[in-house]
């Protein structure tokens, strides 16, 4: 059977420089970059991803990716924590061998493990999936730098002017 990676989403987030990076500039950005990231390795591997993210109490409908058989991108509801939502996931599997948790995050682990599951640190598995050819073409597609006349504008469009604040101060 395919390996199964239930991915924690901002821990994976929060321990990968790049990921950790662009949340200067937005959470929405490093979020989107991650699956544009994970969608790279799926290109060259049979393989299924879950990648979880707590939920937001002010936002009822949270940011929408396209979920489809092979990745799937979910929230916890509120009050739930994602780490809650992590460990529904693991005892729901049948096949807790072909199962990975990505994740840092200690309980998580203690608890993967004693249900059978494997973990895989984050910077382990991304350093698996960033050395493969598709990501390789995803990153000269989708290059995430962006120039300083790139971010001054999309700062503006998105209501925060750098130059205002630049004012301010």
């Amino acid at each position: 059977m395919n390996p199964h990676y239930i991915i924690d989403g901002y821990n994976f987030i929060y321990d990968i420089p790049r990921f950790r990076k662009a949340m200067d500039t937005a959470l929405e950005l490093s979020r989107e970059l991650l699956v544009s990231f994970l969608r790279g390795y799926l290109s060259v591997h049979k393989v299924k991803i879950t990648l979880v993210f707590d939920g937001d109490a002010k936002s009822i409908n949270q940011p929408q990716f396209r979920s489809d058989v092979r990745m799937s991108v979910v929230y916890s509801k509120y009050p739930q924590k994602a780490d809650d939502l992590i460990k529904q996931i693991i005892e729901r599997q049948k096949n807790k061998k072909s199962l990975f948790l990505v994740s840092k995050d200690t309980e998580l682990i203690t608890f993967s493990k004693h249900h059978g599951a494997n973990v895989i640190a984050p910077f382990q598995f991304f350093s698996l999936a960033e050395s493969h050819a598709g990501q390789d073409m995803m990153d000269q597609k989708y290059n995430p730098t962006l120039s300083e006349a790139e971010l001054t504008e999309w700062l503006k469009i998105f209501g925060e002017d750098k130059s205002d604040s630049d004012d301010q101060q």
